[in-house]
């Protein structure tokens, strides 16, 4: 079979959208699948047969600005391509709509990301294409179920994974290579630093401030314990309001920005943490870095929004102050709870789940197109 993606990035891989389209590619192909991912052009990806750059006269205008919501007008120049392909696996709602007269469309969500700005105009048009993708496409796979009822369906926090919830759309969580992802050496980096890793790249629906005020508050109270931000600066003005908050927390040598780690070192980056946190604020699915630091053993604090609150995490509100009680909570039991964690990632959140539930969506679609 024939299997196009059709994504915003994809390689080179540095966040957990990439993540998911590569695991995907893979699962497909070891089940004797073709995969096409069509992304935005780079310059830094390497000839890959899997790979191909979608151009429009805006990039070339304009460059990356606004490249996300303009990509799409891209997939008029493949059409021909894309009409060849046996199934589409289209990874957000607004690219859905160039090319929902595919007969095998199956719509992707890694999470609502119109909840930043809630009644805003700007979040009500996004949660129009996304409904409009969601009514159209044959087939819905949702990572979270907050998406689910988003769109109008009766599904609960912490519904049964890996099933079909309503005809056609089916509630899919992210999932995590328990192989790779377990206790192994400690990344050289983060040596003696008893880190308390935040693995975000620098968007500010990331929440690192958060993070960063939280353990403002309770720094004193967390030994010689040191806040690690892994990620990419991908908001320079939001690096800099991160910054801001060190100062002012008085922490300028109990924070740490590492940046970027390739995703193959993140098995060590986790294995060199005493605890890991996801400050997310909004616009976020059943997080993988969430997954993948528990599959490592490594106790996990999240903020309770969007489709985290489907996963095993310890949750707390998304304010400095809850998150700053839970951190001192979670402290002294870390090793407790990242064992219990482990426990419930590794037999209900691994690949092999994920993959034969994607697989039974794609080969369904295709008998349906």
């Amino acid at each position: 079979m024939q299997i196009a993606q059709i994504t915003y990035s994809y390689k080179p891989i540095t966040g957990g959208a990439d993540v998911y389209a590569e695991l995907l590619r893979r699962a497909c192909e070891e089940a004797g699948h073709e995969v096409t991912v069509y992304q935005r052009p780079r310059q830094d990806v390497p000839d890959d047969r899997h790979v191909r750059f979608l151009d429009t006269p805006w990039r070339r205008l304009c460059g990356s600005k606004g490249e996300f919501w303009t990509l799409p007008f891209g997939l008029r120049r493949v059409r021909q391509e894309l009409a060849a392909q046996d199934v589409l696996i289209v990874h957000y709602p607004h690219y859905h709509r160039f090319v929902e007269w595919h007969p095998a469309t199956i719509l992707l969500s890694h999470g609502v990301f119109w909840d930043d700005r809630p009644g805003a105009l700007r979040s009500r048009l996004k949660r129009s294409l996304a409904r409009r993708a969601y009514r159209k496409a044959r087939a819905v796979v949702a990572n979270d179920t907050f998406y689910l009822r988003e769109m109008g369906e009766d599904v609960h926090p912490g519904a049964e994974p890996f099933s079909e919830v309503v005809p056609g759309r089916f509630f899919v969580p992210n999932a995590v290579d328990i192989e790779r992802f377990d206790r192994t050496e400690p990344h050289p980096r983060l040596t003696n630093l008893q880190a308390i890793v935040v693995p975000r790249n620098l968007y500010y629906c990331r929440g690192v401030h958060l993070a960063i005020e939280a353990f403002a508050l309770c720094a004193h109270q967390l030994g010689e314990a040191r806040l690690v931000v892994v990620g990419a600066d991908s908001q320079p003005k939001y690096r800099r309001q991160c910054e801001d908050a060190v100062r002012a927390g008085g922490l300028s040598d109990r924070v740490v920005f590492l940046g970027a780690i390739p995703w193959a070192e993140m098995p060590q980056v986790y294995s060199g943490a005493e605890l890991t946190l996801i400050p997310t604020l909004c616009g976020e699915g059943t997080s993988l870095a969430a997954l993948e630091s528990m599959a490592c053993g490594v106790a996990t604090l999240s903020t309770n929004v969007a489709g985290l609150a489907d996963l095993p995490t310890k949750q707390c509100q998304p304010t400095a102050a809850a998150m700053a009680r839970a951190l001192v909570t979670l402290w002294p039991r870390r090793l407790e709870v990242g064992a219990a964690q482990r426990k419930a990632v590794r037999e209900t959140y691994h690949l092999s789940k994920w993959g034969k539930a994607w697989l039974g969506v794609i080969e369904g679609v295709a008998r349906a197109g």
